[in-house]
């Protein structure tokens, strides 16, 4: 048995003033609205910068992000990342452009940093080149560290995560503008979702209870799991 998952799962609920955070009475509500939202507009991606090779930051990118591990190791990323998960299969993902990360130490040796120093000089060398920047740019916003800290958790690359990245090309079909300045959506046909993960029992009943969530089931019932279920896959 291969050690991926054969699904690519975006996780939405956690993060400063997010559901997580909220009160738990009116966090189940909240969970389906999100559920709702993303079925009637696509996932939600923002622009932001991130810090990639040694503190050097990528400022504006619009990105996504999805996990490939196997659902019965998803306990501890939920907690981090927000306990609903939205499933694709790796080839839709990849269709839209979509690639695992390259991950780097979050502090390498100084004589074991090749892949690392080469971006960055490939980078700075091309500052008179629009062009080549551009491209590096989005190699970089497919980079991230092992660890958040100088430490040897590996907690990131335990993740196996995938990116995908807007290049902000008017070509580009599979994001559109959302409904402020710096919002993009992923839309995406009721019959691509092929499993969500529901924080609980509670909220997945309440699922099929709502008049238009269920309108989307009627066209596609996809796999209907729990965080509780996962543990026994």
């Amino acid at each position: 048995m291969g050690i991926h998952s054969k699904f690519l799962v975006h996780w939405t609920g956690n993060g400063k003033d997010d559901i997580e955070s909220i009160s738990e009475s009116v966090r189940p509500q909240r969970y389906l609205e999100r559920l709702i939202d993303y079925y009637q507009n696509g996932l939600y991606a923002k622009r932001t910068n991130e810090a990639v090779i040694r503190g050097w930051q990528i400022k504006n990118i619009i990105r996504l992000c999805f996990t490939e591990i196997r659902l019965s190791q998803v306990q501890t990323h939920a907690k981090r990342y927000g306990k609903l998960g939205i499933g694709f299969t790796r080839d839709f993902i990849m269709d839209r452009g979509g690639r695992p990360v390259i991950y780097i130490p979050f502090e390498a040796k100084v004589d074991a940093r090749l892949l690392e120093d080469s971006i960055k000089n490939a980078y700075k060398k091309s500052i008179d080149n629009e062009e080549i920047q551009k491209s590096l740019k989005w190699i970089m916003a497919h980079v991230k560290r092992m660890s958040n800290g100088n430490s040897e958790d590996y907690k990131n690359y335990e993740e196996m995560e995938w990116r995908l990245v807007y290049d902000e090309n008017p070509n580009n079909k599979h994001f559109t503008k959302g409904e402020a300045e710096g919002i993009h959506r992923l839309r995406f046909k009721a019959s691509d979702i092929k499993i969500i993960i529901f924080p609980d029992e509670g909220i997945r009943q309440m699922s099929f209870e709502n008049n238009a969530i269920r309108k989307y089931f009627s066209e596609h019932m996809p796999i209907m799991a729990t965080l509780g279920d996962c543990c026994n896959f």
